[in-house]
């Protein structure tokens, strides 16, 4: 039997040869410097020894285990069963399959841990996994995995944000945003994607790879600027233009151009003195979505369908209720990136009418109909069979553009779940913009409440999406709720946490 040692060091301190702090369960100094500490079971050393006679007659003690030199070559199995790539694939498993918003940001965040993006990325992934796992199952053993993995992607972070190269420091957007937006943390020195963006610079994004990203990060701030009211960077023009200077801009990235504008917009609007001026930009910005939504109908025509559902028949539509009547129906699109389009689009719409409204002097929050607008609807419902979405100037009240919102998430939900590319990431933002219209319409302990329970992203909602009510009419005394979104950490809490999104 071996000596013991005597120290009381953890198992990693006494191999580094370095002072121990001794504390349980996991040595300070392992943690504080990013090293996996190991533990203070003390290993069982144990030699086989025989006794040998000599040809004097004199007995001595030896190995009974001699291994000749081609067994000392050959690889020893190890002691112990390293489970470290199965607790990781678990984790991942279990945090895309409980978070609430994980199947809508899934593509973008295997994108970003894969491939040629930092290898941090994936280490601050492995993190929130741990640390979401660790705390839905109450295993200490995975939060303590989770607070190490937290300690080394800041130390590396802080250490990737002083290299030069700015197409390097681009790439770590996607950490930012893991970081500040699902840990609900503030990274070091309180970096966050604007300071990031704007360093590097809209030339920086040219790159096929980082204009992915950078789409993203675009989507990310846009939800910042829309919970503040205030204006985004990014209307700026040469945000607009010089990142697509190498490639053609898509449908998404046109109508972003468009919702980029609103978050100052909606800044200005509240000020009756800006308000004709805003009316004038208003007008602009929907006759460039009103194009919009035409080009997208002459490529994309015959890519979605309408499935019916709960047995409605036509003699029955006039003791329905005019959103039980829209909500009949979900729409099915042939990829996740062409119902993320028409979702985007009648946000933007739905927004804009929103802020056209209080332009107006109008009240912005609260939608009456008559039942001329109602019968005018129930037709519309009824030709919807044969033409799935609503075309530019049909839409007349803003319930018609959420329920047509609403009726694509079952599709998104299911195809961003398994496609294999980087697809932009869905922000409360334009679910929020949904939310209100929806929650003005219907009651919320009754229909709106059944409804919302099919999708776990509207866990929460009022608290959720608080930061986007509009209610751009100063005078009605609101509160802004844009912090609404982070939940507050528990005293002592260093779990990195991922329960709801804080787009803040």
């Amino acid at each position: 039997m071996g000596r013991q040692p005597t120290s009381g060091y953890c198992q990693t301190c006494r191999r580094r040869r370095v002072k121990c702090d001794k504390a349980r369960p996991q040595c300070g100094r392992c943690v504080a410097s990013g090293h996996t500490c190991g533990g203070y079971d003390l290993p069982l050393r144990v030699h086989a020894l025989g006794v040998q006679s000599e040809n004097d007659g004199t007995q001595r003690l030896v190995s009974i285990l001699r291994p000749s030199s081609l067994a000392q070559l050959a690889p020893r199995p190890p002691l112990e069963l390293d489970l470290g790539a199965f607790r990781e694939d678990i984790s991942s498993s279990y945090f895309f399959a409980t978070f609430n918003w994980a199947p809508f940001w899934r593509p973008v965040m295997l994108s970003a841990t894969n491939g040629d993006f930092p290898a941090i990325n994936k280490l601050c992934f492995r993190a929130i996994s741990y640390g979401h796992m660790g705390l839905g199952l109450r295993d200490g053993t995975l939060q303590v995995k989770a607070r190490q993995l937290y300690g080394q992607v800041l130390t590396e972070f802080q250490s990737l944000l002083r290299q030069p190269e700015k197409s390097e420091l681009a790439k770590l957007g996607f950490t930012v945003f893991v970081m500040n937006n699902v840990m609900g943390r503030a990274p070091p020195h309180h970096v966050g994607i604007i300071q990031i963006v704007q360093h590097c610079g809209p030339e920086t994004y040219q790159e096929e790879r980082l204009l992915e990203l950078f789409r993203s990060c675009r989507a990310l701030l846009l939800c910042q600027s829309l919970c503040r009211q205030s204006r985004c960077f990014l209307e700026d023009a040469a945000w607009k233009t010089i990142p697509w200077q190498r490639v053609p801009k898509t449908f998404e990235d046109r109508l972003m151009d468009i919702f980029v504008d609103l978050p100052g917009l909606a800044e200005a609007v509240v000020v009756p003195a800006n308000r004709a001026a805003c009316r004038d930009k208003i007008d602009a910005l929907s006759i460039a979505l009103q194009d919009w939504r035409w080009d997208w109908q002459s490529v994309n025509s015959g890519s979605v369908r309408q499935v019916r559902h709960g047995g409605l028949k036509d003699n029955d539509t006039a003791a329905t209720s005019i959103m039980d009547q829209m909500l009949q129906a979900s729409l099915e699109f042939d990829s996740p990136r062409l119902a993320l389009d028409i979702l985007f689009y009648n946000a933007v719409l739905v927004y804009l009418m929103q802020i056209r409204s209080v332009a107006s002097g109008e009240n912005s929050h609260h939608e009456s109909l008559s039942p001329d607008d109602e019968r005018y609807i129930r037709r519309l419902v009824a030709m919807s069979r044969d033409n799935p979405l609503l075309l530019p100037g049909q839409v007349k009240f803003r319930c018609q553009a959420a329920v047509e919102a609403f009726m694509t998430l079952s599709c998104i939900r299911r195809l961003m779940a398994t496609t294999p590319t980087a697809v932009t990431v869905v922000t409360p933002a334009t679910i929020g913009i949904v939310y209100w219209v929806l929650r003005d319409h219907l009651p919320l302990n009754g229909d709106l409440s059944r409804l919302l329970s099919k999708f776990p992203i509207f866990e929460n909602a009022q608290r959720v999406f608080a930061g986007y009510f509009v209610s751009l009419d100063t005078s009605l005394g609101l509160p802004n709720y844009c912090d609404a979104g982070n939940g507050e950490e528990e005293e002592g809490e260093t779990v990195p946490r991922a329960d709801q999104p804080a787009f803040s």
